[in-house]
């Protein structure tokens, strides 16, 4: 599949730089640019489902990678990603929790990046007597909760939370931000 996926991107490209007047260039551009999202999480898929569970020290590596391709994506945005002292790092998920709490991550940067104006962007881990918090806030617009639709990324949040028999809380304020916090038992 991602051999398949890289010829579709390199034909695009090929098309697209062939063709530079052509009027539909731009959805060349779109196409390719979402043809290389669905390698990256191909391979994060290939890379949860390789593993029998994730740790913390696992997730920092994944998280990390996705932060750094993040901060090439949007070069007006800060991103800061940190675990607290006070995790386990050695706290194992299966891979399917792993992989929901890298979604969860991924789904809420992607959303502050791409929907909110933020200039600021932060993933921070903590970890308490019973459970961790996985926060991710931004300095964006923001939103009423009860006046918005919730669409299908706020939605894939809750219930990948809710998966792990976690807890996800919402706070917006028009102006000032949004703040998602995912609290997971242990």
């Amino acid at each position: 599949i991602g051999s398949h996926l890289t010829f579709i991107i390199s034909s695009l490209d090929s098309l697209k730089y062939k063709h530079k007047d052509f009027p539909a260039a731009d959805s060349l551009t779109g196409i390719s640019g979402f043809t290389k999202q669905t390698i990256y999480e191909l391979r994060d898929t290939i890379w949860a489902m390789n593993k029998n569970d994730i740790s913390f020290e696992d997730l920092q590596t994944r998280i990390s990678n996705f932060i750094n391709q993040a901060k090439i994506a949007s070069n007006e945005t800060t991103f800061s990603f940190t675990i607290n002292d006070s995790v386990n790092k050695q706290h194992l998920f299966t891979s399917v929790e792993g992989m929901n709490v890298y979604r969860i991550i991924q789904e809420a940067v992607n959303n502050a990046s791409k929907y909110a104006n933020s200039t600021e962007i932060s993933v921070t881990i903590n970890e308490t007597e019973s459970h961790f918090n996985v926060i991710i806030k931004d300095n964006g617009n923001g939103f009423e909760i009860d006046k918005i639709k919730q669409g299908n990324g706020l939605s894939n949040i809750k219930k990948r939370a809710k998966d792990m028999n976690g807890l996800a809380l919402i706070s917006s304020e028009i102006n000032k931000g949004t703040s998602i916090n995912i609290e997971l038992p242990k």
